[in-house]
Formats: structure tokens, sequence, C-alpha cells
């Protein structure tokens, strides 16, 4: 409690310190002004008065020492300058004329010096003035008085200036000190002691309100105050009985709350132990399902890849009408189940988050053009006219995902031919919306079909759903098209959405956005390959134990320059490999003995060992998905070729990688 006034004190007394400074300061600043304006002032009286001697001197000369020079007396020109140099302030004169110096004095100490010598030093006022006769100029007048006289003189007065000023500061700061402390420190002091004795808690202390000025103002005010906080205290202490009341009716409530939040908590954390288990056990049936899916893709396509190259080959062949029509039969059956094992498989891979859009350039109108073309088949077949139009004002070359964009257009176009038994199917694309480098492209694919009711165009795009139950058994399909065009367009930034009347058709619309910045070079990819361009004449090893699969391969390459030999397990093949001169290896992944991974792996390692060339490595497998071509491109294998593998495919792959190595093709005879 004591250090509180203590402090306060200090305050006040800081406060009549600061008050003290700030009146010395004042009254300092404002007499040294003066002083200074004073000294100012008579500095330059001073020198305008020895300016004005030079100037009589010079002007005194200029009138008397014409006839002396014009006589070329230089005895009064002597007589003259000794006059002038009674002036104590004259330090040089002299008269000169065009032939001669007539005559020239200087003070002893300066001795020796012309009048440059003067006219050059700041310590001397110089005038130098012309003498005429008749309006000639018959010589000159030069003087240079020095200035140490009057400097002298402004030293004097000075330091008398500030000595007066000094005196003139202490006399004002005493009598200004004194009125503050009499009428404004001393009553201040005393209504702080007051307020810090309040302030200590005794409201009961007196307090001076008797002054007339603005202190008497502040002593009441901080009386009421007094009066205020009195009555405060008092309803405070009411208050609090009342707070008190309260507390204990509140903690007795808290309390209940606190058990029945435990007895929540309980079953809150019995219910996120269900989720977690929920949430294991559906991560485990996740897992299954995606082990299952790749196992059965795995052993679906195996056989597929026998039974479509068979059929494509037996397609070659000459048929009867009768034969033709049965191979087109299980070719298009082949297709079909391979297009729903495609489908199950990318709506898993979607669903599990796995799926990813490449990022490339294409050109927009190649697109459209191979979909149609391929769609325009089938319609042919149903008598169907097929349209597809751009907009003028799309950019050509865009950046995304055309296999994907490709993707939704083949499930749209073929649902429409499907769905569609006379008119027209039709293809329009416009853009939507431009931002910077990004563009948002509207693709409406419109038909004359059955058409779907209103009530069902929501659930449409549900996976395994169709708008009728007897729509399956009339068209066929599993509903799994829609639903997967509906996840790739919300990829490609965008939304899929339909308008249709039984009866009279249908309009499937879905936007997606593409990147437009800069045109790059074309590339060459394995699309862009003449599939009827010959084969180079190269060895190629190809390891490979389903002998069905080797079959139709060998059947595939026996019309070709190319020369095969089939591995029936890796370890065979890798041991093949290593007598050398092959220039393509085909690589099964799942084999007995040593897998394609394993294999791939070795045949690299042995190629680092003997420092050659690495010979290009296309992995053939049955496992299709984009984990699976990972797996194979980290195991060394430069290309991923899934089965069932056509022939086109596989031509492609050889003509893309065929001589990669720098080798010319064509090594020893292996077969």
């Amino acid at each position: 409690m004591l250090s509180i006034p203590r402090t306060r004190l200090t305050a006040a007394g800081s406060l009549s310190r600061r008050a003290k400074l700030a009146q010395l300061a004042f009254i300092t600043a404002i007499v040294l002004v003066f002083s200074c304006a004073l000294i100012l002032f008579n500095a330059y009286r001073l020198h305008v008065r020895l300016a004005e001697r030079a100037d009589s001197i010079a002007h005194l000369a200029k009138t008397s020492l014409a006839s002396a020079v014009w006589q070329v007396d230089h005895a009064s020109a002597r007589d003259f300058i000794d006059a002038v140099l009674q002036d104590e302030d004259v330090a040089f004169a002299q008269v000169v004329t065009g032939r001669e110096i007539m005559a020239s004095k200087s003070r002893p100490r300066f001795t020796g010096h012309d009048f440059e010598y003067f006219a050059r030093d700041k310590r001397f006022l110089t005038r130098s003035v012309e003498i005429r006769k008749y309006g000639d100029w018959i010589g000159s007048f030069n003087l240079a008085m020095s200035t140490e006289g009057y400097i002298q003189e402004m030293g004097m007065y000075v330091a008398l200036t500030f000595a007066l000023g000094l005196l003139l500061i202490l006399a004002l700061t005493v009598a200004a000190i004194r009125y503050m402390r009499k009428h404004f420190l001393n009553p201040l002091t005393a209504l702080e002691e007051s307020a810090t004795t309040i302030a200590d808690g005794n409201l009961d202390a007196s307090i001076d309100t008797s002054a007339s000025n603005e202190l008497g103002s502040l002593a009441r005010a901080i009386d009421d105050m007094r009066q205020s906080v009195k009555h405060l205290i008092n309803d405070l202490k009411e208050a609090n009985a009342k707070l008190q009341n309260h507390q204990n009716l509140l903690e007795s409530t808290v309390k209940e709350r606190t058990e029945e939040l435990k007895s929540k908590n309980e079953s809150l954390n019995a219910a996120l132990e269900d989720v977690r288990s929920a949430k294991k056990a559906a991560e485990v049936a996740n897992l299954a399902k995606s082990s299952f899916l790749a196992s059965m893709s795995h052993e679906i396509r195996t056989p597929m890849n026998a039974i479509l190259g068979m059929a494509d080959i037996l397609w070659e062949t000459e048929l009867s009408e009768a034969q033709a029509r049965y191979v087109d039969v299980f070719r298009t059956a082949g297709e079909n189940l391979l297009e729903i094992l495609d489908d199950i498989l990318d709506l898993s891979k979607i669903e599990a988050g796995h799926l990813e859009l490449e990022h490339t350039w294409f050109v927009l109108g190649e697109v459209l053009d191979k979909t149609c073309g391929v769609i325009n088949t089938k319609a042919e077949q149903k008598g169907l006219t097929l349209s597809c139009t751009m907009a003028p004002d799309i950019p050509s070359r865009l950046t995304g995902d055309p296999s994907r964009l490709r993707q939704i257009l083949i499930n749209l176009l073929g649902n429409a031919v499907k769905f569609t038994d006379k008119g027209s199917v039709s293809l329009a694309v416009d853009l939507a919306a431009q931002e910077g480098e990004q563009v948002l492209l509207h693709f409406s694919i419109t038909d004359t079909g059955v058409g779907v009711a209103g009530d069902k165009l929501g659930a449409i795009f549900e996976a395994f759903t169709q708008a009728d139950s007897s729509t399956t058994r009339q068209f066929g399909g599993t509903g799994l098209g829609l639903a997967i065009s509906k996840e790739l367009s919300h990829m490609m930034g965008g939304r899929i959405w339909a308008e249709s009347t039984p009866g009279k058709g249908s309009t499937f619309h879905f936007t997606a956005r593409f990147g437009t910045a800069g045109q790059p070079a074309q590339a060459r990819t394995p699309d862009q390959t003449d599939e009827t361009a010959a084969l180079p004449p190269i060895n190629i090893l190809m390891l490979e134990d389903s002998k069905y699969n080797a079959f139709v391969t060998q059947i595939y390459l026996q019309s070709t320059p190319c020369r095969l030999t089939v591995a029936e397990d890796g370890k065979t093949g890798v041991e093949m490999f290593k007598k050398g001169g092959w220039d393509l290896v085909l690589m099964d992944i799942q084999m007995p003995v040593m897998d394609g991974f394993q294999a791939t792996r070795a045949i690299r390692d042995w190629e680092r060992e003997q420092k050659l060339p690495p010979t290009p490595i296309v992995a053939m497998t049955a496992f299709a998905l984009d984990e699976d071509a990972r797996r194979c491109r980290d195991a060394g294998a430069d290309y991923h070729l899934p089965k069932p593998v056509k022939k086109s495919a596989l031509f492609e792959t050889i003509h893309l990688l065929a001589g990669k190595d720098g080798k010319e093709p064509g090594g020893t005879d292996h077969d």
C-alpha cells in the first residue's frame, strides 16, 4: 500500500521537473533567438560601415590623385597614401599608371605582398578605382582594408550579448518557476495527494475545491467521482452477494452437465470405435475388391487375347458368308466383353481415387473425327445419320486427356446410336467460357431415340442403373458408361446432365476444361504409325507361358520379315537373351519360375554389366491398370501393351521401338 503513493508522488515530481525544463527551454530559445538577431544586425552594421569607409577613401583617391598622376608627381601620390594609412584598418594602398607603380605602401606585417594577394584573401576588403583625366584612363588606385578590427569588435559584442542573455534567462526562469509553483504545481501536488489517498481506498479523504480555475474544476470532478465510487462499491457488494448465489447454483448445474457430458462422451467414443472398425472393414473389403478385380482382369484378358487374336486371324482368311457371320459374332461378343471389363476397372479406379488424367497436347478436330468415324460405322448399320460440328472460335490445339475425352464421347454417342432406331444423331461442340489460358467447352449429343422419363434422368448417371428394367433386355448394357462419363467430366473441371422427352429423343450435355497455352511441335506417337507399312527384319524374343497367346503372335508375324522366338518361362528367356542378337523383347509378366518383373530386371542388370545398350522391352501383360504399367516401367520395360493385343497395336509398337537401341535390325536367327 505504501509503494503506490510513493510512485504517484514521483510522477508528480517528474511533472514538476518537466514543467521547469520546458520553461527553461522556452525562455532560453527566445533569448537566444533575440541575441542572435542583435549579433547579426550589429555584424551587418559594422560591415557596412567598413565598406562605406573603403568606398569613401576610394572616391577621395579618384578625385584627388588625378592631377598627381597626370603630372607624374610621385611625391603627391606618396603623401596621399601616407594620409590614407593613418586609418588603422587600411593594410595596403597603391597608385599605378600604365607604365609604373607611382606609389605603394603596406603595413609592416604585410610587406612584400601585391594587391592580388589582398584581393584573394577573405580577411581583407579591397577596392580598385580608375583615375581619369579629361575622360581618359591614366591610372588606378588600389586599396585593401583589414577586417581584423571588425572581427575583434564583433567578438566583444557577441560575448557581451551572450552574457546579458544568460542573466536574462536566469532571471526569467526563476520568476516563471516561482509563479508556476505558487499557482499550479503546489495546488496540483495537493490534489494528487488527495487522489492518491482515495485510490488507496480512503474514500473519506478531504479534497480542496476552493480554487476558481481549472484545478478547482478538476478537484470538484474528483470529489464527485469519489461519491460515485462509494455508491458503486455498495452496489457491487450487493451484486457480489447475488453473484455468489448464482455461482453456487451454476456449480451445481455444471456438475450435473459434466456427468451428462461424460456419459455422452463415452457413448461417442464407442460410436467412433464402431466407425473405425467399419472403416477398417471397408478398407479391407475395398482392397479385396481391387485385388479381385485385378486378378479377374488378368484371368479374363489372358484367354481373351487368344480368342480375339484368333478371331482377327480368321477374319483375314477366306471365309464363307456363314463362317464370316460366325466369326463376326464372337469378335463382337469378345470386344463387348472387353469393353465391360474396361468399364468395371475404370469405375473401380475412380472409386478408389487411383484414376489420373493425362496432360498432353492434342488437336480437338482429330479427336472428334476419329470418334465419329468409330461410331459412324454403327450408325450406318442402323440407317442413321451422324453429324459432328465444332464452333469456329474454339482453339485448334488443346492440353488435357484426349483418351478420356474420347471415352466420354464414345459412351454418349454409342448410347445415342444404341437407343435410336431411326432418324439422326448429332454432336455439337461450343465454347462455353474462356479465362486466360483455360477454355470451358460444351459438348451436346442429340438423338431421336426412345428418350428417358423425367423422373429417371437423375438416376441414369448412377452405376449399374438404367432408365427402365426392360432397357437391358432390349438394348443390353451394364449402365456403367454414364457413371464413368459423369466422374470423368467432373475430373475435367466440368459437369454432365441430360434433357429428354420420351418417344422424341434425348440430348446429353457435358462440359470439360482444357488448356490453350503455346503451340508445341507435333510429336510422333504410336497412333500416327502407318499400320500398313512393312515391318523391319528384326529378331524378336517373346517370353510367354501361354502357348495360345504365343501362337496368336506367331500368326500375326508369320507374313512379316520379323523372326520370333518363344521362351515359355522367365528364366529360360533370360538365358536365351544373354546369347545375344535380339532387337526386341516381348515380355509377359505372370510366368512360372521367374516372372516378367524379375526377368526384365535381370536383363537390364546383365546389359549394364556387359556395358551394352538397352534392348527395347515391351511388357505384354493382362494386368491393365495404371499402377501395373508403372511397375513395368520401373522394372525397366520401355512400353506397356495390355492384353488382349490386337495386331495393329503390336505392329505400331514394333514400328515405334524397332532400332531404338541404335543397332541395325536383324541379327542371328534363333528359330
